[in-house]
């Protein structure tokens, strides 16, 4: 029976805690709210899940701390599925201290965590690899989609981009105070290194989704006419010069309202003539995936290699009623 320890008593954090609980197959410490840190981070857990806020640079000594008391440790942040995309030196510098305490650190969640990176890179599995005569890869790879983000906190929401005015939406994306959904960048570089290709850059583009009648989100805030209820952005990694993975997201607080569903979808193309295609309709539910990958990514982070791993170097999260498989 392994141990965690959760830090972070929001909505992530404590779904957690309230689901290993029902499991039973963990003994489970926490949720601990921020000014419980030394509780959580220096517990000595075999896991400690980081689940706090978005970006690398605000969870990093929350990392070491975990790493430095032994612990493995899961981060929801999606900057961290990929934080050498970030800040390399930092990154190095934990993958380094992981390795010589002989634990693992992990991103881990949905988006990314597994539609736009585990799921791809299986997906690929049955392609060929190699390059066209110009350099750039034979496959490319396009994923779409489509979410009911109402189910967020009102600080997620404000930090994706809703309940804002055109002219403050694109203010805040440039203070960097609006970020829609994070972790595209990290989920092609997961896929990339996995590949072995080099990612010249990534282009970016995020617009506001404009309510046109008022939008109630109780508990949250209300959304009124000419202000943002949701996000559309397209991100696309360039390699050798041409575009060769895409990233869709459309995420809006009440789709049914603008009459669309929630979806998820991945294709893959080959020398831009066989097309192979995944359709989930309706798509992966954000809290509640989110939730379930961090619960069944317990065993996987133990069991994974020394180090910063990517959850394309670690075994699949698997739904498992028990701590080892039925089979000895």
């Amino acid at each position: 029976m392994a141990s965690v320890a959760i830090y972070g008593a929001g909505q992530l954090g404590q779904a957690v805690a309230a689901g290993l609980r029902t499991r039973g197959i963990h003994r489970v410490a926490g949720p601990f709210p921020r000014e419980d840190r030394e509780l959580a981070l220096n517990s000595g857990a075999d896991v400690v899940l980081i689940a706090t806020t978005t970006l690398f640079k605000d969870v990093a000594d929350y990392i070491r701390d975990a790493v430095n008391a032994g612990s493995n440790v899961l981060v929801s942040a999606e900057e961290c599925a990929y934080p050498w995309a970030v800040d390399k030196k930092l990154a190095d510098e934990l993958h380094e201290l992981a390795k010589a305490k002989r634990v693992s650190i992990a991103g881990a969640g949905v988006n990314p965590g597994l539609i736009f990176d585990s799921l791809v890179a299986t997906l690929l599995g049955p392609t060929p690899s190699g390059f066209n005569g110009d350099g750039s890869p034979k496959t490319t790879v396009a994923v779409r989609r489509t979410v009911n983000i109402s189910g967020f906190g009102a600080t997620v929401l404000r930090r994706i981009g809703v309940g804002v005015t055109e002219k403050e939406f694109k203010e805040k994306v440039e203070r960097g105070e609006i970020l829609g959904h994070a972790g595209f960048p990290q989920s092609m570089n997961v896929v990339a290194d996995a590949l072995g290709l080099e990612i010249e850059r990534i282009d970016k583009e995020l617009l506001p989704v404009v309510a046109e009648r008022s939008i109630d989100l109780p508990q949250k805030f209300v959304i009124e006419p000419g202000y943002s209820a949701g996000v559309n952005q397209t991100y696309t990694a360039i390699v050798k010069g041409k575009p060769w993975f895409s990233s869709h997201f459309f995420g809006h607080v009440d789709l049914p309202g603008i009459q669309k569903v929630a979806k998820d979808e991945i294709e893959i193309s080959i020398d831009q003539k066989i097309h192979q295609t995944i359709s989930l309709n309706p798509g992966i539910g954000a809290q509640m995936g989110s939730q379930n990958m961090v619960i069944n990514s317990i065993e996987r982070i133990i069991q994974a290699q020394p180090g910063w791993v990517t959850v394309a170097e670690i075994a699949p999260a698997l739904a498992r009623g028990s701590q080892s498989f039925s089979r000895k």
